[in-house]
């Protein structure tokens, strides 16, 4: 599923957000500090609960242009695309995600609309928890 929202961040402040939280998530996964760079073929892995690991990998990392992830688990494989590019009102994001278990079922019409809708309102909501975090980092200004 595709979609692109306009958010009220800079490319470095969206960046910097991936980049913090790659790094967190490497460092917890790594039990180790990691302060370097975002690479493509980075994996690690991490459990959203007790038994639910998940393996995750960057699969394409260019600051600035373009973040993408594969996140595997024993059910599912999830792939998370960020394209991005400075706009007039902002910062333009095209946010692909794919859903192997979602792809691949078989639903009537009225089910896949309503399935579709629940995961489009996820991925804005992604987005927007994204520029919020980023605004409640942002210095105040007197």
């Amino acid at each position: 599923m595709k979609m692109i929202r306009t958010l009220d961040v800079t490319q470095d402040e969206f960046y910097d957000y991936l980049e913090s939280e790659v790094r967190e998530q490497y460092s917890k996964a790594k039990n180790m500090l990691y302060t370097g760079d975002i690479k493509e073929g980075m994996t690690y892995s991490t459990a959203v609960a007790e038994h639910q690991p998940m393996t995750i990998t960057i699969d394409h990392y260019t600051r600035n242009k373009r973040y993408k992830a594969i996140i595997k688990s024993h059910t599912d494989t999830i792939t998370i695309d960020y394209q991005t590019e400075e706009g007039d009102k902002g910062l333009d994001i095209i946010f692909i995600q794919e859903i192997d278990s979602f792809n691949k079922q078989k639903q009537n019409k009225l089910m896949r609309w309503f399935s579709e809708g629940v995961y489009y309102g996820r991925m804005s909501d992604t987005l927007f928890d994204i520029q919020k975090k980023i605004h409640s980092q942002r210095p105040v200004k007197d």
